[in-house]
């Protein structure tokens, strides 16, 4: 009995005393520093990994050293999922993740898996510095515990697969997809004609080598930089989504924080998103040319019109089930 009032007496000590995943050093003026510590799942020098290090390093310029923020890629701290769980229960400081593994947590962040919902980059850049990204970010502190503080882009994803080019869209019929979790994405490639099959990111490239699946989708520098051209060198050019990468925080951490700095990483968040959005837009295009040039990925652009009709009527379909009409209204609005 003893022992357990003492594990309980140290659990109550740890919920009610502000603290930060990473600890506290000596900054350079002799002051406590605050570490934060931030995971992602993909490598080191991704252009994810290079917004965020531009984020960490603006928040300790601005802070003047009082805030460092250690930086842990290809899932060191687990995969995506288990990070955004970390936050909720403030054992993790931030984490960078797709929006589909939130899903289940917050609703409206499921609306954005729906196929060709943005128009362009510019579109993308007005929902999420706008009204929609407050809202979002609102519903995920009210719902979970955690912040939207900004949004990445992978930029126009693609299909890669092992088995043949992608000429039609009755190309796609039969093939066993990877997807991530959200029911728009399963759902999106199900009215394309293949099989979706939600994976966890660590296990693809061992999933497309023992054919467990035939393909994937994916930015082109993240399918260049993991090297899944290895297993799949058939590529289409889809465009079928641009997918939101929420750089999400603790809520508890952030309100532990002093009021100058919940700001200053707020701002931050905000301009590291502005640059990687344009830097992954230029990676992308030479990712598709260098893997072309070196590895003889065979690429091909189908006909999107009958992929659009197929997939464009899941945003009403996801809205309607979620109760997000209004919404999709507002991001609709946003390319206006």
């Amino acid at each position: 009995m003893l022992k357990k009032a003492l594990g309980i007496a140290l659990l109550l000590a740890v919920i009610l005393s502000p603290i930060y995943s990473g600890g506290e050093k000596e900054a350079a003026g002799g002051e406590k520093q605050i570490v934060l510590r931030l995971g992602h799942d993909q490598s080191d020098g991704h252009p994810y990994d290079l917004g965020v290090k531009r984020f960490a390093e603006e928040v300790e310029k601005r802070t003047n050293g009082a805030v460092a923020i250690k930086i842990y890629p290809a899932a060191q701290l687990g995969d995506s999922p288990e990070q955004i769980e970390g936050l909720n229960l403030g054992t993790l400081d931030l984490s960078l993740s797709a929006f589909s593994h939130v899903t289940g947590f917050v609703k409206e962040l499921d609306l954005f898996g729906a196929p060709f919902l943005f128009e362009d980059e510019e579109h993308f850049s007005a929902v999420f510095n706008g009204e929609v990204g407050e809202i979002l970010d609102q519903a995920c502190q009210e719902k979970y515990n955690i912040r939207l503080l900004s949004t990445f882009t992978s930029g126009y994803r693609l299909l890669f697969n092992a088995e043949r080019p992608i000429e039609k869209i009755g190309d796609l019929e039969g093939l066993k997809i990877r997807v991530m979790g959200g029911e728009a994405n399963s759902l999106t490639w199900s009215v394309f004609g293949a099989i979706p099959a939600p994976l966890p990111y660590s296990e693809v490239y061992s999933a497309l080598q023992a054919g467990v699946v035939d393909g994937a989708e994916n930015e082109p520098v993240s399918i260049m930089m993991n090297k899944f051209y290895e297993a799949a060198p058939y590529f289409a050019l889809t465009d079928h989504l641009v997918l939101p990468m929420g750089l999400f925080m603790s809520d508890k951490v952030l309100q532990d924080l002093p009021a100058e700095y919940q700001e200053i990483i707020k701002e931050a968040a905000q301009d590291a998103a502005i640059w990687e959005r344009d830097y992954i837009t230029e990676k992308n295009m030479s990712s598709i040319k260098e893997m072309q040039e070196k590895y003889d990925v065979v690429v091909t652009r189908p006909d999107k019109t009958a992929l659009m009709e197929r997939g464009r009527p899941i945003q009403d379909q996801m809205a309607k089930k979620l109760g997000l009409e209004d919404l999709l209204e507002k991001v609709r609005a946003a390319a206006k």
